[in-house]
């Protein structure tokens, strides 16, 4: 049948959210770091098995990296080279004060300096550094000389200064010289050729000990992680660093996850568009079902910055309750799934979160199969759901460890407090019932309650108006029951279709008792009456705040169809003229749901089947089959979401409840005189 389409401004503001949507969960993904496990040696690893999905090298540990650096520094000989300026100096400070000596000294003392700078003078500090090295030597380079010495050569400041001081023959004549000011350090360090030959020698070293291929397994769920292991682990997270730091390689991984978080996104959209067309038709339930996806992404990305397991805390059944509760449970398990494989690129192990919340949302949706009815239900759905979270946290434990002792107390915790946040459902139902005009299974039960409102109205005013709808809302439910659809929403839509009738109840048939004071107009004003109902009707659900979902069979009930009665009388008194169709048709719409198409055909048959005068099951049969058959000629269906299969099922179901309703019961027999005369004369307590 032809479907709604949707205007070009509807195309363009539906695509800029999901472009926003796509946009928010794709930024929600681990951008950084791509490795949020947390493991240490001697623990059991809790997640998923990890494999290994490229080859790898294994890189050694930061410690056994520092213990391999300082063994290659310890190798390292030592090279210094002469300052020359440092001697020259010290003979020229000492020619300056020298004249106190007397010069057997002075000469000895230039001597014993000359020696001293031949040697070599290091700092403190490099004295301390030179005797933790390896080495017992040290190269000397002295212009175009170099010699190798050993260290225990090289004299500190405080050493030659001492060796002065202790002179065995003029130390005591030493003493009125400024002696450390004639002893500086004349060797420097010649760190760039040492470092060179540091450079050497790493390249001789290998900082890996193997390699890990792709595919292979690297750890299992359960299993101690050892030095060995935890060594690969490192490994992996270091490669996968190094892999992402590369520009192209972050670009393409970006390309990819937008591709996957479209991919699912669309999915959702054709899914609507195929099997639910009403609901991608609105706008607003686009904005609700990808809107509350795009939140969870966020705070599941929110909690998965807070603490590892912190994931289970969010509570993506909420998404899955409101979307079952206002759009039915297929739709809701399809978004669910939707939802768990966007958030699982976000949680910390991947396959553990899809199993555990795919079973839980196939829980809630089996609960609330038929839509949330009342309070009691949504608690069962948050036990069940407890119950599911727990119990298949253990099976899976249970399955990869073989053993419980890999249960964490706080991830058990978070999965009953996820459960228990279930219930803000319930609120969340409600405001989104107030802003944007849904209807839930708890509101429809509430609506069909008689003893208010309305429907007692109704009862009173217009009984017959009354019992029809009584009438149209079984045929109705037991349709929908047959073909699948809402029966809460059929039957409440039908109890409220002819609401419109209350403000001229006398006009119609089924409330008369006598004359019809439709007789007495012209037929246009009878017309004008009769098309008013479903205008009066809507005027009054907007002013009893009714749901838009109830409106909307009162406006479909009778779609784009012609008052048939009045038409067919005008064109008899007026067989020469054209007739105005359109002011004989109801200004519609036709039905864009299944409930609303049940609705118009069960109000049409319903009202029809009292016509006849003997309702036989060949007499049923033929007017559901001439009625029905009107509809579809009409091309009132052509914009329901609707099959023709379906609709051979509704004809089934119609014709076989008006053969039960309609069946002739049997004639009870009666006393005849005789009999009566000798029943009379029989004591109905004979003696004993």
């Amino acid at each position: 049948m032809p479907k709604q389409k949707l205007t070009t401004r509807q195309i363009v503001v539906r695509t800029l959210f999901i472009l926003l949507s796509i946009t928010l969960i794709t930024w929600c993904f681990p951008r950084q770091e791509n490795f949020h496990y947390e493991y240490e040696v001697g623990k059991p690893w809790r997640y998923a098995r990890l494999t290994a999905p490229f080859d790898f090298p294994i890189y050694r540990s930061d410690s056994a990296v520092m213990q391999i650096e300082d063994s290659i520094r310890n190798q390292i000989v030592p090279r210094y080279t002469f300052d020359a300026t440092v001697a020259p100096a010290a003979m020229q400070q000492l020619e300056r004060s020298g004249a106190k000596l007397p010069a057997e000294a002075a000469t000895h003392l230039q001597q014993t300096l000359e020696q001293i700078y031949q040697r070599g003078i290091i700092t403190g500090e490099e004295q301390d550094r030179l005797l933790k090295v390896h080495p017992q030597e040290v190269i000397l380079i002295n212009g175009d000389d170099v010699t190798t010495v050993p260290k225990q050569t090289l004299l500190s400041e405080l050493q030659a200064y001492e060796l002065l001081r202790n002179d065995s023959l003029f130390a005591q004549a030493y003493e009125a010289l400024p002696l450390q000011r004639l002893l500086s350090s004349n060797l420097v360090s010649d760190t760039a050729a040492m470092n060179l030959e540091y450079k050497r020698l790493r390249q001789q070293v290998s900082y890996t000990s193997g390699v890990v291929l792709a595919e292979s397994r690297i750890i299992d769920n359960g299993e101690i992680v050892t030095p060995r292991t935890f060594d690969i682990i490192n490994s992996y997270r270091r490669e996968q660093q190094n892999r992402r730091s590369l520009s192209s390689g972050i670009a393409w991984e970006w390309v990819g996850r937008i591709s996957v978080v479209a991919l699912l996104i669309c999915g959702i959209l054709v899914f609507l568009g195929l099997y639910r067309r009403h609901v991608y038709i609105r706008q607003v339930n686009i904005f609700v079902i990808i809107g509350s996806i795009t939140i969870m992404a966020i705070l599941t990305s929110l909690a998965s910055h807070m603490e590892i397991f912190a994931v289970y805390l969010v509570p993506i059944g909420i998404v899955t309750i409101i979307v079952s509760t206002f759009f039915g449970s297929r739709t809701a398990f399809f978004c669910h799934i939707v939802m768990v494989l966007l958030c699982s690129f976000i949680a910390p192990s991947r396959f553990e979160y899809v199993i555990i919340q795919s079973i839980v949302g196939m829980i809630i949706v089996f609960s609330l199969k038929d839509g949330l009815q009342d309070r009691k239900q949504l608690m069962h759905t948050c036990v069940f759901a407890g119950i599911g979270y727990l119990g298949t946290y253990l099976i899976y434990t249970l399955a990869n460890q073989a053993t419980l002792a890999g249960v964490s107390g706080s991830v058990a915790t978070m999965m009953v407090l996820n459960a228990i946040l279930l219930l803000l459902s319930y609120l969340i139902i409600y405001s989104f019932e107030n802003i944007f005009g849904f209807t839930s299974g708890v509101t429809l039960v509430e609506l069909c309650n008689m003893g208010k409102g309305l429907l007692l109205r109704l009862s009173e005013e217009a009984p017959g108006t009354f019992n029809h709808s009584l009438n149209v809302a079984n045929l109705s439910a037991a349709a929908a029951k047959e073909i699948g659809a809402n029966i809460a929403l059929v039957r409440t839509g039908s109890l409220y279709h002819d609401i419109g009738k209350l403000a001229s109840p006398n006009m119609f048939t089924e409330n008369q008792q006598y004359n019809n004071p439709l007789n007495d107009l012209s037929i246009e004003d009878a017309v004008l009456t009769i098309k008013r109902h479903v205008t009066n009707g809507v005027r009054l659900a907007e002013k009893q705040k009714l749901p838009d979902d109830i409106t909307g069979f009162i406006r479909t009930h009778h779609g784009c169809s012609q008052v048939r009665y009045f038409f067919i009388k005008w064109c008899n008194e007026h067989p020469d003229q054209e007739p105005d169709r359109d002011f004989f048709s109801y200004s519609g719409p036709d039905p864009v749901t299944k409930e609303q198409a049940i609705v118009m055909m069960a109000d049409k048959i319903e009202a029809a089947s009292r016509s006849l005068k003997q309702p036989t099951r060949k007499s049923i049969r033929e007017l559901v089959e001439k009625l029905i058959g009107d509809i579809l000629n009409d091309g009132r269906l052509n914009d329901a979401d609707i099959s023709l299969h379906e609709i051979q099922q509704c004809k089934e179901v119609f014709i076989a409840q008006l053969i039960t309703i309609n069946h002739a019961r049997i004639e009870y027999p009666t006393l005849n005189a005789d009999t009566a005369a000798a029943k009379a004369q029989t004591p109905s307590n004979p003696p004993a």
